[in-house]
């Protein structure tokens, strides 16, 4: 029998239920009993199932059996053992062992899922941490070029100002030499260009400077003194003949 305790789930016969605690000999308090039959967990029916069968806390309990827990038959299944032959134990045997293989096999792929879920979670935790750290990067990154982008457009505004400004100049500029480009059509001639103009038909001079003038009037003035001397050495000469 069980020396351990742990609790214990009875069915009322009015359809209710309530937990009571396995203590010595692994029999629920003589309370828990109820008359009149009824399934439970350890009110088993024969021909009938359980509507519900609680297995003993042994992850709740850290010791439900240790070496001096003595394991016990009951009675009815005593019975049912020392009617079987040889031939059905080992069948029975070959069955139960066949039903716990199945079991290892369903957890261990039920494990295997579980673990493969767990590896994706963290995987995915892991994705989740890496990108909202890239994430943080990129808001940072977006505040500056935001930023720049802001100054940009304000120095792009001051420039379209300043543009706008420099065409008005412009237009401004452009009427001043009109009008001054009328005036000038409309002077006329000084008396002094209209002598020049008598003196140099031909506008030769018209570009010179004074200083030129003064040096083309030297250059006449020697040209005309070498033609007056050469006339007269030819004249004393033809005299002397």
């Amino acid at each position: 029998h069980l020396r351990a305790n742990f609790p214990f789930t009875v069915h009322r016969g009015d359809g209710g239920r309530r937990v009571e605690e396995v203590v010595g000999d692994g029999r629920p308090p003589k309370s828990a009993r109820v008359a009149g039959g009824g399934s439970g967990p350890h009110r088993l029916i024969p021909g009938k199932s359980a509507e519900e069968f609680v297995i003993p806390p042994a992850m709740g309990h850290d010791c439900v059996v240790d070496g001096r827990t003595r394991m016990k038959i009951s009675d009815a299944d005593q019975s049912i053992l020392a009617s079987m032959g040889p031939e059905s134990i080992r069948n029975v045997v070959a069955e139960s062992s066949v039903a716990v293989f199945k079991l290892l096999e369903l957890a261990t792929f039920l494990n295997g899922c579980e673990c493969k879920y767990l590896q994706e979670r963290d995987e995915a935790r892991a994705h989740a941490k890496e990108f909202g750290e890239r994430l943080t990067v990129l808001e940072v990154d977006l505040s500056s070029e935001t930023k720049a982008l802001k100054e940009s457009q304000g120095r792009v505004a001051q420039l379209e100002e300043d543009l706008k400004s420099a065409r008005k100049d412009e237009e401004a500029l452009k009427g001043q030499v009109a009008e001054l480009e009328k005036k000038l059509a409309s002077l006329t001639l000084s008396p002094v260009d209209e002598e020049e103009r008598k003196l140099d038909p031909s506008g030769t001079y018209t570009k010179f400077s004074r200083a030129d003038l003064i040096s083309k009037i030297y250059q006449i003035g020697d040209l005309q003194l070498d033609v007056a001397s050469s006339s007269f050495r030819n004249a004393v000469a033809q005299l002397q003949s």
